[in-house]
């Protein structure tokens, strides 16, 4: 079990700093996550009431999170599947900025394994709000 940095948990979203190549990951982004407390239902609600674009660029935002911890040296401390790596990035996204920005500070820290842990990933409930809204997926995994 890994205990989150004392330095970010009292933190809000805007004093949390990414670097400078995850900047664009915005605190609306992170505001949206904060909000849903790792809940799927409760992403849901939040995303039936934005528009297509807000949707779309929510999930594009989740991705580009994710995709950020699917690499070395985050990889060297996960199981090896894609699939696992893909999970466990989507969970760290799913627990908030504060949580991510631990594991960016600290990629030792990552869990080597989220199985007993999937129901906490939200990754997918953008796409399949913008499907039941828009009859079409974003594209976007």
């Amino acid at each position: 079990m890994f205990k989150e940095n004392e330095k970010y948990i009292k933190m809000k979203n805007s004093e949390i700093i990414l670097p400078d190549e995850l900047k664009h990951i915005n605190d609306w982004f992170w505001d949206i996550i904060s909000k849903a407390k790792q809940d799927e239902n409760k992403l849901r609600k939040i995303l039936e009431k934005m528009d297509k674009d807000a949707i779309y660029d929510f999930q594009d935002l989740f991705i580009e999170a994710a995709v950020e911890l699917r690499c070395q040296p985050f990889t060297d401390f996960t199981e090896s599947s894609e699939d696992g790596i893909d999970d466990i990035s989507n969970w760290v996204v799913s627990k908030g900025k504060a949580y991510y920005v631990e594991i960016l500070d600290y990629p030792e820290r990552i869990p080597y394994s989220v199985e007993d842990k999937t129901e906490e990933i939200i990754a997918h409930v953008a796409d399949e709000v913008y499907f039941e809204k828009f009859g079409e997926t974003t594209g976007l995994y």
